[in-house]
């Protein structure tokens, strides 16, 4: 855990949530930042980053202490700590607006299962809302558009900009979003039957 070259944010002075905690804690997250990667995280383990954090004061700031900063920090909300596959991490949930880094380093630690969505994640959420909207659209001009072309030339669309992010998933998207179209018109359908929502 290499400590890197971080700067001190000036708003943390001003920090009420900070400020409300004792000083030795705020000291911990002021400096915090040097032993996280460039995505903002780090392992989980008290006794290594209090040897980063206070290495000339360890007698006057153990692991200990060190266990109650990472409390207290996370029950304000000005971390995070949690767990994948039963292995603990910590990281600064507000770490991208904190932060802007040239040429970061990928992280090799697991984000956040709160905070942080994967690649994979993300794309079918966002492929979701927007199945969703564009029904919304054809449903209001059925009259004018073939639906089944129109929802074909989405799929299409996702599929080429996925391309170009990562080919080997551009047809799996594409797929997506048809399965999508599918289920929203099987949704409408089905309430259309039961004589509309309840």
């Amino acid at each position: 855990m290499p400590q890197k070259h971080r700067s001190i944010q000036p708003e943390d002075a001003q920090d009420e949530k900070l400020a409300a905690l004792p000083l030795a804690t705020a000291y911990t997250y002021a400096y915090l930042p040097t032993v996280l990667d460039d995505e903002g995280r780090a392992k989980d383990q008290p006794a290594v980053l209090n040897g980063f954090l206070w290495p000339l004061r360890a007698d006057d700031h153990p692991t200990s202490a060190m266990e109650d900063d990472l409390a207290a920090l996370d029950e304000v909300g000005l971390i995070c700590r949690y767990e994948v596959t039963g292995r603990p991490y910590v990281h600064d949930p507000r770490w991208k607006t904190r932060h802007k880094l040239i040429r970061p380093t990928p992280s090799t630690l697991p984000p956040c299962p709160d905070h942080e969505k994967g690649f994979d994640e993300a794309v079918t959420e966002t492929l979701g809302r927007f199945a969703d909207q564009v029904n919304t659209v054809v449903g209001a001009a059925a009259s004018h558009i073939d639906q089944k072309k129109f929802q074909d030339s989405v799929a299409r669309l996702v599929e080429d900009v996925t391309y170009l992010v990562d080919p080997e998933k551009a047809v799996a998207n594409g797929q997506k979003v048809r399965n999508l179209f599918n289920r929203s018109k099987a949704e409408e359908s089905t309430t259309e039957v039961d004589g509309g929502p309840s």
